[in-house]
């Protein structure tokens, strides 16, 4: 039988069959001035005149890249200039003060209590009083009191005093305990209330005589611009608002003859620590006064304290112990939160 004879391969229309057969396969075809090199190039890169391109790309491709940048930017510099609008908002009116004070601020009308000496840096978030119990070295760890000592806490508290009670021109002695008014000089904090806490080295080191240390920690109100406190009202203090308030307080309250003032009181947060803990206050009226408020900004003003001094003299009970003491302020609408550390603080105290 006969062999069939191949079928012919299919033939381009217009070309050869050798033609067709040199395509089959590859088909890719390079552009023009592909193998371009040095000068020659770089003269087809500034201009190219077989497409009209200026730096690769043509005319109306530049027209429509520079309208496109031109848009993009104006976008752009709007959105920052809206952005800068809002914040001008944010910005005092005037430079007396905050914009947004007292109830229309985040920070509210219910301060903050804060503790002095403050931690070392490196133990920042930490308010844990770590002591030695008959401690006489007066040799600090360095010139800023960042170490464990206990004198590295008295040199922190000095230099927190140095810093915040200097004199300066817009201070002036107040004799009438009430609030300051618009255009008056803040009030020099009385150092002489706080007694046995008033002198280096606080309390932290025991001068070598027979006993213990008997540390002090100084309590403050974190600022509050223009924040007006208003006094505890004798006829309300035994209102179920002032529950938590200690029997002592309340009748340092109902006796002082001066009742212009926001107290502060402290008790061991425990059953346990109340057991342990023996406190004395500096003034002893537990009280700071009106007439250092409100504070209306500048560097000048000092902020008041009231001093708390842990009597260590009988170490027998609280050495190794850890004590956890809280304190809270106490005025007309106070507000204590233990999360937010509002109108309260807390601390812990360990003697070795």
């Amino acid at each position: 039988m006969d062999t069939p004879e191949a079928a012919p391969a299919p033939v381009k229309m217009g070309l050869t069959e050798d033609d067709a057969a040199k395509l089959l396969g590859g088909t890719a075809i390079k552009p023009k001035g592909w193998d371009r090199t040095g000068m020659e190039a770089f003269k087809y890169f500034l201009y190219n005149p077989d497409t009209g391109e200026v730096l690769t790309r043509t005319p109306f491709s530049w027209i429509k890249i520079t309208l496109f940048y031109i848009l993009y930017y104006c976008f752009l510099a709007g959105f920052w200039i809206a952005c800068l609008q809002i914040f001008f908002l944010t910005l005092p009116a005037t430079e007396d003060g905050p914009r947004w004070t007292l109830d229309s601020s985040l920070i509210g009308v219910n301060p903050g209590v804060g503790l002095r000496p403050a931690p070392s840096d490196k133990e920042i978030d930490s308010q844990m009083f770590y002591l030695k119990k008959s401690d006489a070295n007066m040799t600090a760890t360095d010139e800023f009191g960042e170490g464990p000592l206990n004198i590295d806490y008295a040199v922190r508290m000095r230099k927190y005093f140095d810093k915040n009670y200097q004199a300066g021109d817009g201070l002036e002695v107040c004799e009438e305990n009430r609030l300051r008014n618009e255009g008056e000089k803040d009030c020099f904090f009385d150092f002489e209330v706080l007694k046995d806490c008033k002198d280096f080295p606080y309390g932290y080191v025991n001068p070598g005589e027979e006993g213990f240390i008997n540390p002090c920690i100084y309590l403050k109100f974190n600022k509050i611009y223009n924040w007006e406190p208003v006094p505890v009202s004798v006829e309300d203090i035994d209102k179920e608002q002032y529950v938590d308030m200690t029997d002592e307080l309340k009748d340092i309250i109902k006796t002082t003859e001066d009742k212009n003032q926001i107290w502060l009181d402290c008790q061991g947060r425990f059953a346990a620590d109340k057991e342990r803990v023996d406190m004395t206050f500096f003034p002893q009226s537990q009280g700071i006064p009106i007439k250092y408020f409100p504070f209306r900004g500048g560097d000048a003003y000092q902020p008041p304290l009231v001093a708390v001094r842990l009597n260590m003299n009988k170490p027998q009970s609280t050495s190794g112990q850890l004590i956890h003491v809280q304190c809270k302020a106490w005025f007309e609408g106070v507000v204590h939160n233990q999360r937010d550390k509002m109108g309260m603080t807390m601390f812990e105290v360990i003697l070795m």
